[in-house]
């Protein structure tokens, strides 16, 4: 995801004032410890060319997020993981309304019941470079889009919902005019990779997130992809040392060292 959600933060994205921010940016250091890494695979897909359309195995229908789906999607008591969705949630719903990220949110809904299924984001071009940065995000052009923040409860995942829905987003993309959707899903998860790749797309990069000493240096690395996905996926053939700009990112690693949130160091 783009950012780690703040309970205190304003509307306008940033984290608010005083000890409220001090205390979101202690905790936001200590829960990323002295070393960690992310890889995620990059997929896209060419709106221009057609693709069939997965089937989920129940009734759905896309349509716009109301604030009113939000018990369906995060159910009090939930997993950790819920929780931390539905936060980050509100926080890009401020954002968005704030002009802070360009994105419109999407809900899954089964097509009977008019209930929530999964939700996921459609971003277009137009966020600043400290959004961009913190959130290890692509430079998109004025035709391209990118899917972000996908989340299936519980109760829907195994149906096929999630193929469906990115699926259909893209067609909404494609009837804005977008030629490019491309997304980033991480590359210990099974069930998304599959999930894109039966919505049409195919792995196109490798980018590697990593931060050192509680988020004090942090770099991101965007690599062709050979196209395999998963835990087995490796770049393209390649000097390691090379840093030169890529189709789908940051120009060097040292154009994400100590980014974060506006606001947020």
């Amino acid at each position: 995801m783009t950012f780690k959600p703040y309970p205190q933060a304003r509307g306008d994205g940033s984290l608010g004032d005083g000890w409220a921010m001090l205390r979101a940016r202690l905790a936001r250091r200590m829960a990323l410890g002295l070393y960690s890494e992310r890889v995620s695979i990059g997929f896209e897909r060419y709106l221009t060319v057609p693709v069939e359309s997965p089937a989920a195995r129940i009734p759905v229908r896309l349509r716009d997020f109301r604030l009113d789906d939000l018990p369906a999607l995060f159910p009090v008591g939930g997993d950790e993981a819920a929780e931390r969705e539905r936060d980050d949630v509100m926080w890009r719903l401020r954002a968005a309304a704030h002009g802070v990220l360009p994105s419109r949110c999407y809900v899954l809904a089964d097509a009977g019941s008019d209930r929530a299924c999964h939700i996921q984001w459609l971003t277009g071009p137009g966020y600043g470079d400290a959004v961009r940065r913190s959130g290890a995000l692509p430079v998109l052009a004025a035709d391209e889009a990118m899917l972000e923040n996908a989340f299936t409860p519980l109760g829907f995942r195994g149906l096929g919902v999630m193929a469906a829905a990115v699926h259909l987003i893209a067609e909404r993309a494609r009837s804005q005019g977008k030629r490019r959707l491309v997304a980033f899903v991480d590359a210990d998860n099974a069930a998304s990779l599959k999930a894109v790749e039966r919505a049409g797309l195919t792995p196109c990069s490798i980018r590697t997130r990593r931060q050192f000493a509680f988020g004090t240096f942090r770099t991101v690395r965007f690599e062709p992809n050979t196209g395999t996905v998963g835990r087995w996926a490796r770049p393209a053939a390649r000097d390691v040392s090379d840093r030169a700009p890529v189709k789908d990112g940051i120009s060097s690693e040292g154009d994400a060292r100590k980014a974060g949130p506006p606001g947020a160091d």
